[in-house]
C-alpha cells in the first residue's frame, strides 16, 4: 500500500534533515575533531606550557587565536547547514509550495514545483529512519526526506514495511532506528 506525505518546505526542518544526514556519514565528525585537537595542541604549546612565564594578559592574547580556531571548527558544520538551508529555496525552485512524497512498490516519487522524479528502489543507495525523518539517499550526499511529523503511526509502519520489502539491504537501518 503506498504511503503519501504532503508538507510545506520549512527551512528549520530542512536544516535538521541535513544535520541528521550528516551524522549518518562515516567519519563526519573527523574534521571537527581534528580542528579542535589542533587548537588544543596549539593552545598547549603556545600558552599553557609557559603559563608561569607570562602574565595573565599575555597568556590571554596568546590563547585567543587558538580558542577562536577551536570555536570555528566546532561551529563549522552547523553554520554550513544553516547556510545550505537558507539558500535552499534560491538554489532549488522545486522546494517552493507543497511537497508531495509517495513511497510504493515501485520506489520513491517526489513532486515539487515543476519537479517530479520517480526513483525506483534500484536507484536508491540507502534508506534510513532517524528520530524525525525517513531519509532516502540517491547517492552519498543527495537525499530526499519525509518528515515523520506529517505521517500517522500507521503510515510510519507501512513505510517501514515498504522499505523492508523492496530494499532489505538498505532498509535494515530503518528498522534499527525504529525505537528512536
Amino acid at each position: 500500500m503506498p504511503t503519501t506525505a504532503r508538507f510545506e518546505f520549512d527551512e528549520a526542518e530542512h536544516r535538521q534533515a541535513l544535520r541528521e544526514a550528516w551524522k549518518l556519514r562515516p567519519l563526519s565528525w573527523f574534521t571537527t575533531a581534528i580542528g579542535i585537537a589542533w587548537s588544543g595542541v596549539g593552545l598547549w604549546f603556545g600558552v599553557l606550557r609557559s603559563w608561569s612565564d607570562e602574565g595573565a594578559s599575555d597568556a590571554l592574547l596568546n590563547a585567543l587565536p587558538w580558542l577562536l580556531l577551536g570555536a570555528f571548527f566546532l561551529g563549522l558544520m552547523p553554520l554550513l547547514h544553516l547556510a545550505q538551508a537558507r539558500q535552499a529555496l534560491e538554489t532549488d525552485p522545486s522546494l517552493n509550495g507543497t511537497q508531495l512524497r509517495t513511497v510504493d512498490d515501485v520506489g520513491l516519487h517526489v513532486v515539487g514545483a515543476g519537479y517530479a522524479p520517480s526513483l525506483p528502489w534500484s536507484e536508491l543507495v540507502r534508506a534510513v529512519e532517524t528520530a524525525h525523518f525517513f531519509l532516502f539517499f540517491q547517492d552519498k550526499r543527495l537525499m530526499q526526506y519525509i518528515p515523520k511529523r506529517v505521517l500517522t503511526d500507521v503510515q510510519r509502519d507501512e513505510l517501514r514495511n515498504l522499505i523492508q520489502a523492496h530494499a532489505p539491504e538498505i532498509g535494515r537501518p530503518a528498522l534499527a532506528a525504529r525505537s528512536a
